[in-house]
């Protein structure tokens, strides 16, 4: 059992590992690479880098600046639709250039970003269902197994 105040750290495994799992399977099947080793090493990359974004970044205050530009009820189901849209917006495009330059590198040239771009939004619709479906999952997680003060 965690510490209360090791809930976001919690939540972000949980959040960092669902995201993770699904963008990962889907590019492998796109890709017609999905096989154990692959997935395994594809994870273990991905994973690392969606903990890290996820404990840098202050996601929740970044999607709830959104949620206030709308004018939206902090608690309300369209706010929890808008947080998560700008939350994985921002996870996706940061994680996915970072993983393709680092796949890639300087060997597509100034093709880089046409090539990174095109990618984006498919993978960006299969993260967003994901953290849509798994976020209720993760925060019951997460408090189940923050307990101890």
């Amino acid at each position: 059992m965690c510490k209360k105040k090791d809930f976001p750290v919690v939540m972000n495994v949980f959040l960092a590992f669902f995201i993770t799992l699904a963008v990962t399977i889907f590019n492998l099947l796109v890709n017609n690479n999905l096989n154990v080793p692959a997935l395994v090493v594809s994870m273990i990359y991905g994973f690392c880098l969606n903990m890290t974004l996820e404990t840098i970044i202050d996601l929740p205050a970044f999607g709830n600046f959104f949620v206030k530009k709308f004018g939206l009820k902090m608690e309300s189901l369209p706010a929890y639709f808008v947080r998560i849209f700008f939350i994985v917006l921002l996870l996706v495009l940061l994680m996915s250039f970072i993983l393709m330059f680092c796949e890639v590198g300087f060997l597509l040239g100034a093709g880089f970003f046409g090539f990174w771009i095109t990618k984006v939004p498919a993978i960006f619709v299969v993260a967003y269902v994901t953290a849509l479906i798994f976020f209720p999952v993760c925060i019951n997680g997460a408090k189940a197994l923050c307990v101890r003060d």
